[in-house]
């Protein structure tokens, strides 16, 4: 397929090492989850299928904003909820095989029927309760308000900024500064790179007509990426 026909979302713009510095994982924990991981049992070594399927452009394989979000929801699900990775691909599994859903985690059903019908087969797998089941909603429901949608397509993900999580300033977005970590159309580097230079943070936030808390949101998310590269 053709750069030129692919959604924004599907584009090809990030590196492992970047989504996973980005959203708050273990690079190693990201390359399992797109490359899938081999695990010894009593027959042997066997190899575990990847959960999330990249975009490949001129033979790099890179990851798009979907795979982003698919990352997020995987990442909220896992420390938020403590999911075990193969029954969330056994229940993805049960999406596209019994609702004819592909690729649920970045699906606008996964906030309506099919999030739903996601949960209620998860519980059947691991024999959640009622109430566990409404809290596995509420916290996928929280997960996706931070992502903006267009025509069932994801465009923006609000990325989690450490200590401030509830925060929705940081974004990527691949129609902005070809999908860099930004605030109000401002490269978050950019703003961390005029304090390192010695300006002061009221004046960007005058420059670039922003509220001071977002110019620290900025700072804040740069630091975390500085510490984690």
């Amino acid at each position: 397929m053709k750069r030129d026909n692919q959604p924004m979302s599907e584009r090809p713009l990030y590196t492992a090492a970047e989504a996973a510095r980005f959203l708050g994982i273990p690079v190693s924990t990201v390359r399992s989850w797109i490359a899938g991981r081999r695990f010894p049992t009593r027959e042997g070594v066997k190899h575990a299928a990847p959960v999330i399927h990249l975009p490949k452009h001129e033979g790099i394989y890179r990851l798009s904003l979907n795979n982003l979000v698919e990352l997020f929801v995987l990442r909220t699900l896992r420390t938020q909820h403590a999911v075990r990775l193969q029954d969330i691909r056994r229940a993805l599994d049960y999406a596209e095989r019994e609702l004819g859903i592909e690729r649920l985690l970045i699906h606008p059903e996964l906030k309506t029927t099919g999030g739903d019908l996601f949960i209620e087969f998860y519980g059947q797998l691991i024999s959640l309760n009622r109430s566990g089941q409404v809290a596995l909603k509420e916290v996928l429901k929280d997960a996706l308000e931070r992502v903006e949608w267009e025509k069932n397509y994801p465009v923006r993900l609000f990325l989690p900024v450490p200590a401030r999580e509830d925060r929705k300033s940081v974004y990527v977005d691949p129609r902005i500064r070809y999908g860099r970590p930004a605030v109000g159309g401002v490269e978050t580097r950019v703003i961390a790179a005029r304090v390192d230079a010695g300006e002061d943070p009221g004046e960007l936030a005058e420059d670039y007509s922003l509220p001071p808390e977002v110019i620290m949101d900025a700072l804040v998310f740069e630091s975390a990426l500085a510490r984690a590269a």
